[in-house]
């Protein structure tokens, strides 16, 4: 204080050096606290973990009762999930029936022209000019350029969290040709929608698991409002996203709540498998980024105040889908006695039958998982029924416009499977079913991604449970 005041008032006497070094220091100090208050000044850290933690807890505040449109209550659901389905479903999706998908992820968008070819910076592929050879038809048969051609100027980050890996070795390559050879001598029922296009390639899942991509910004932003605003439902209001669903009949409500519900899964993967601080490096982006949930970004998906008190209802068509897709697979029971799940493997493929029959079993467990004769029974339910079917089908064409490679490659599979559940349950003909292998691989992802996505919710809940004992920080 005595050094101030002389300073001050004293402009001839100058202070010594290392009085000139310690007002050097509190000054810069007071500067460093002022531009960095929101992560050093601890009453603004507790009241914004207040704020984080209250907007926590209303996230849930759905997750209990009745799932709506359905007899299971949630707290059935985390019982039967978390102790029955997770366990045998999970380490069944690394099995090699299931963790190889056959994808075209080159199909060109039929609905605009940017997003599947070379699109934002959220991506890794750089936008193509108009004026570049890069161009490609989506008619064409000729392949698409190399991503290379398009990703000058785009950041490392990019690359490195949306690229897929394409790693099949040439022993699975023979493989795929012996799985190929069985599938047709096989009668077929469905069509994909795939089957008949060039570029087709088997994908390895689980080298490309779902998890946060950077993916951001207008690109899947166009993506939702083109599903939900474009090919969802409406009430007499025009509302979409946020409508009064009590206006709409059963099954414009379910045809919502299962892309509501897909929608959630996504949003819970994306926040439960973020990107963590510990990838930077001096300001670089390490090829080994580290993943975990990450509570914030959870919260800022499903939170009420930034969702129109929507994100907690979200969360429970999560439920909903989640059974729907369940009671197709418990549906299929008699299929699937009869299905070679054929990778020439035979002691495996016989533990993969076992284990997809335990999976129905455990679904019986809670048998009223969802009701789908109460669907279509009317009288106009033909024309609803083909109107439900081209909604659908315009959403699984969409997904070829999503501009992240990794999005793509699940939004592709999570639709494909939900398709498949759909197909399964109300199939006029249940005892002619016949699905395709990929039919198979996607129906049981998209389970999975479901189960997953639930088995998450539980870890967020418990975390929740730390933070307010005070054992973990946000």
């Amino acid at each position: 204080g005595n050094f101030v005041v002389q300073f001050l008032h004293s402009p001839f006497v100058w202070p010594r050096p290392i009085e000139m070094c310690m007002w050097y220091l509190v000054c810069s100090l007071s500067v460093f606290l002022s531009v960095n208050s929101n992560t050093l000044n601890p009453f603004q850290d507790y009241v914004n973990r207040r704020e984080t933690l209250q907007k926590l807890e209303t996230c849930f505040c759905q997750l209990q009762g009745k799932v709506e449109e359905c007899c299971c209550e949630v707290e059935t659901v985390d019982k039967l999930n978390k102790e029955q389905i997770f366990p045998i479903l999970s380490p069944l999706m690394t099995k090699p029936f299931f963790k190889f998908y056959r994808v075209n992820l080159n199909r060109g968008c039929p609905f605009w022209k940017d997003d599947s070819r070379c699109v934002l910076q959220s991506c890794h592929v750089k936008e193509c000019q108009e004026d570049q050879s890069y161009l490609w038809d989506s008619d064409s048969s000729e392949s698409p350029p190399p991503q290379e051609a398009c990703q000058e100027g785009v950041s490392q980050k990019e690359k490195v969290l949306s690229k897929i890996d394409t790693s099949i070795s040439l022993e699975q390559q023979q493989e795929f040709e012996e799985w190929q050879e069985h599938d047709d001598s096989e009668d077929r029922f469905c069509d994909p929608g795939d089957d008949d296009l060039f570029h087709l390639s088997y994908v390895d899942l689980a080298l490309n698991p779902e998890r946060y991509t950077g993916y951001s910004g207008p690109s899947p932003h166009r993506i939702w409002k083109a599903i939900y605003e474009e090919n969802c439902f409406k009430t007499d209001d025009e509302s979409t996203l946020y409508g009064d669903l009590e206006g709409m009949c059963l099954e414009k409500r379910a045809f919502y709540r299962v892309i509501s519900g897909l929608h959630a899964s996504i949003n819970v993967h994306l926040s439960a498998i973020y990107i963590t601080n510990a990838f930077f490096n001096l300001g670089q982006f390490s090829e080994n980024p580290k993943f975990g949930p990450n509570l914030n970004a959870f919260v800022h998906r499903f939170d009420m105040t930034t969702t129109s008190n929507q994100g907690p209802l979200w969360l429970k068509n999560l439920y909903f889908v989640y059974l729907l897709v369940l009671r197709a697979v418990m549906k299929a029971e008699n299929y699937w006695k009869e299905y070679q799940f054929y990778t020439g493997n035979s002691m495996e493929d016989i533990e993969v039958k076992r284990d997809v029959l335990s999976i129905v079993q455990s679904a019986k467990s809670c048998p009223s998982l969802f009701d789908e004769t109460q669907m279509f029974s009317g009288a106009s339910s033909e024309d609803l029924k083909a109107e439900f079917k081209s909604h659908f089908r315009n959403i699984s064409r969409i997904m070829d416009c999503v501009g992240c490679d990794k999005c793509r490659l699940w939004g592709k599979v999570q639709v494909h499977g939900i398709g498949t559940a759909l197909e399964i349950l109300f199939n006029a003909n249940g005892n002619s079913l016949k699905l395709k292998r990929n039919e198979v691989v996607a129906l049981f992802n998209v389970l999975g991604r479901f189960s997953n996505s639930i088995n998450h919710l539980q870890m967020f809940r418990r975390m929740l449970l730390d933070q307010q004992e005070g054992h973990i920080e946000l």
